[in-house]
């Protein structure tokens, strides 16, 4: 009985760490992206072809775009500036949100195992 509960166990905080690595790797991605496209002066008025991004660049665009920061024109996108700081927020409180409910879910689930 004990060794399925050590394998419980291992399982949740194995699963906690790979969705925060997910999160992590999302937000990097949406990060990396951004800063990409203020280099390239997307936030003018000038439009970005998304031929010269990457397949995950591109992927991460479409996350943008339904998520309003970016606007799409065809096969070209142009960076909404007002949309980032509203998206930027969000993002942050998701990301504080997220990593402090997983230490608290890990804290518990530590504090269930030494209490038995």
């Amino acid at each position: 009985m004990l060794a399925g509960r050590g394998f419980a166990t291992a399982a949740t905080l194995i699963l906690i760490a790979l969705a925060s690595l997910t999160v992590s790797r999302r937000l990097d991605r949406e990060r990396r992206l951004i800063r990409k496209l203020k280099a390239l002066d997307a936030g003018g008025k000038s439009f970005i072809d998304t031929d010269g991004l990457s397949r995950d660049e591109q992927d991460t665009a479409e996350t943008l775009v339904a998520a309003g920061v970016l606007r799409a024109n065809g096969a070209s996108m142009q960076l909404d500036t007002l949309a980032l700081a509203r998206f930027q927020g969000r993002r942050f409180r998701l990301a504080v949100g997220g990593a402090l409910a997983a230490l608290l879910l890990a804290f518990g689930l530590g504090a269930i195992i030494l209490a038995r």
